[in-house]
């Protein structure tokens, strides 16, 4: 059952669609015509300015093609003087509620913390100490690791990381995504989403212009993601693979390489492909509604199937101004996943002008009630 479904996406005003919708041809016609019209008016009036053949002055008209690759800027965006309210406030009542020992409570105001600074080294000191009282090393561990990241100076981090160390140790080979500041991940599928997140903050995909990944398969606490890049120019085979193996700490095998297209089989370390404790949802539609009103995506269209044992599964069609907003969007959806995959990704052109935005086929199976 297909259905299409439009939702507004707030930061795309126009209607996206890559440039391959624009009647190129006749836009060129018209631009030649204007250019011959120009011409034409310098002729009549003899002037021989600007143009040693004694034509009128031409005008150079660069047409837009497929894109090419895309600018990746990864300095830390500046804090406004609304998010460092939002950020002080939160912190505020996140002590409150520790010194209380009201870890949930806590856990919820520093979760708003991170919406606007995901590094920061308090909030993360605090989750650290939290997950610590609770016995949760690994989330001490993931919390900590990146509160020392953004402030090595501090002798409060260093004395609680020794004692975390005595009760257990730092992880060499840790689950989760490194420089992705998300929740640890729960399921391969979440954690394949994070390894594509690292891969497109990189530098060495800059001239990445499609990428698709073939059917999970499962080997133990392993899940394996056939990944296929097509770039604009010969892509760094091996810088790429190592991005790949680090973020997702198994083994990459590069199957061909030829060209501007490079086909692998990434090994996701630490977990299994679905969410066994995924959550029912009641009514999916309302759901996806709100959530793309707080995510800032765009759904063009869907296909609906209905699978065995009250599994729905659901294929979207996206576009989204960026891989992180796409992977908000999944971890939203996730706790009521039982595995969800991305399909395809390509850049293009929003309508009418150069903003490039990626349009994505995402396919997710739904526990529903």
């Amino acid at each position: 059952m297909k259905k299409a479904m439009l939702v507004p996406m707030f930061f795309l005003a126009l209607n996206a669609a890559s440039a391959a919708d624009i009647n190129w041809d006749e836009l060129e016609k018209k631009a030649q015509q204007y250019t011959g019209e120009l011409e034409k008016k310098g002729n009549d009036s003899g002037s021989s300015s600007g143009s040693s053949s004694g034509k009128g002055k031409g005008i150079d008209l660069v047409l837009p093609g497929q894109p090419q690759g895309r600018t990746i800027d990864n300095t830390a965006p500046t804090l406004s003087e609304a998010d460092k309210r939002h950020i002080t406030v939160h912190l505020k009542l996140a002590n409150r509620h520790f010194s209380r020992k009201n870890y949930p409570k806590a856990i919820e105001e520093t979760d708003l913390v991170f919406e606007r600074e995901p590094d920061n080294a308090s909030a993360r000191f605090m989750r650290a100490v939290i997950a610590g009282r609770l016995r949760d090393h690994q989330t001490a561990w993931f919390n900590i690791l990146i509160a020392r990241e953004k402030d090595q100076a501090n002798p409060k981090i260093d004395t609680f990381i020794s004692k975390l160390k005595t009760v257990a140790p730092e992880p060499t080979e840790p689950v989760w995504v490194q420089g992705i500041y998300r929740s640890i991940p729960i399921s391969g599928c979440e954690k394949a989403a994070d390894v594509i997140e690292r891969l497109l903050l990189d530098q060495v995909s800059h001239n990445v212009t499609s990428l698709q990944t073939g059917d999970f398969t499962e080997e133990a606490d392993k899940t394996v993601m056939p990944l296929q890049l097509e770039c604009s120019s010969p892509p760094d085979k091996d810088a790429i693979v190592s991005l790949l193996k680090k973020s997702a700490g198994g083994e990459v095998t590069v199957k061909s390489g030829e060209g501007n297209k490079l086909d692998l089989s990434v090994t996701v370390k630490g977990f299994g492909i679905e969410n066994k404790n995924a959550r029912p949802v009641s009514d999916l539609q309302e759901f996806i509604k709100d959530l793309t009103e707080e995510v800032d995506v765009a759904i063009s269209d869907t296909v609906e199937r209905e699978a065995e044992n009250k599994i729905l599964d659901i294929t979207y069609e996206i576009s989204t101004r960026d891989f992180k907003t796409l992977n908000d969007f999944l971890r939203k959806i996730s706790p009521y996943a039982t595995r969800f995959r991305v399909q395809s990704l390509r850049l293009a052109f929003i309508t009418g002008s150069q903003s490039i935005i990626w349009k994505c086929k995402v396919q997710v199976l739904y526990k529903v009630s």
